[in-house]
């Protein structure tokens, strides 16, 4: 009888053994997680550039050299063939021709940006091109001749607050002892805008 009891307290203590193992292996602490949707988005650098205001000094169907205004304000944002001075493939230039086209730059984007903006000579340089000039806000003591190549005609930075800036820009054929060398010849340019997200 001692020997059967002996053997039901060692299987008693076993399954007791076994039920523990089971409650401690399905045995789990409180918890909780919190799970945050994070979001990035980048910032945009984008700039505007329009044309205010446009006058110019040209030749009419009788020669005769005119003067005009077209205040219309024109996007040249996109890329494009226009000419932003208004001059038509079939204008003739002569000494005192002139086109001053004011312009507006914009920050659409934003960042702050750094911005350059030039006039770059097309063709080869020959004796027009010399002869005509590229003045920026009627400041003649720092005018450049167009042959030069690249004229640096307006730099600075734009931010939110400061979004816009505004210039005017003139090319005029100077009034010059050599014109007559300048005849028949042909100048092309165009004007870009550069601009690179500030750094400070």
């Amino acid at each position: 009888m001692a020997k059967k009891t002996k053997i039901l307290l060692t299987a008693g203590i076993s399954v007791i053994c076994c039920l523990a193992l089971v409650v401690v292996g399905t045995y789990a602490l409180f918890t909780d997680s919190v799970s945050v949707a994070n979001h990035l988005q980048a910032g945009t650098l984008k700039v505007r550039l329009e044309r205010t205001n446009l006058k110019w000094a040209q030749l009419n169907e009788d020669g005769y050299l005119v003067s005009g205004e077209d205040s219309t304000t024109q996007d040249f944002t996109d890329p494009t063939t226009e000419n932003i001075f208004g001059i038509g493939s079939d204008v003739l230039v002569v000494p005192g021709s002139y086109y001053e086209a004011t312009l507006k730059l914009s920050n659409d984007g934003t960042v702050a940006l750094d911005y350059k903006l030039k006039i770059v000579l097309t063709s080869d340089s020959n004796t027009l091109a010399q002869q005509i000039l590229v003045v920026v806000d009627g400041n003649t003591a720092s005018s450049k001749s167009l042959s030069t190549g690249t004229n640096i005609i307006g730099e600075g930075f734009l931010d939110k607050s400061d979004k816009t800036k505004s210039f005017v820009v003139k090319v005029q054929f100077s009034d010059l002892a050599d014109n007559n060398a300048a005849q028949d010849m042909e100048v092309s340019f165009d004007l870009i805008v550069e601009a690179v997200q500030s750094a400070v």
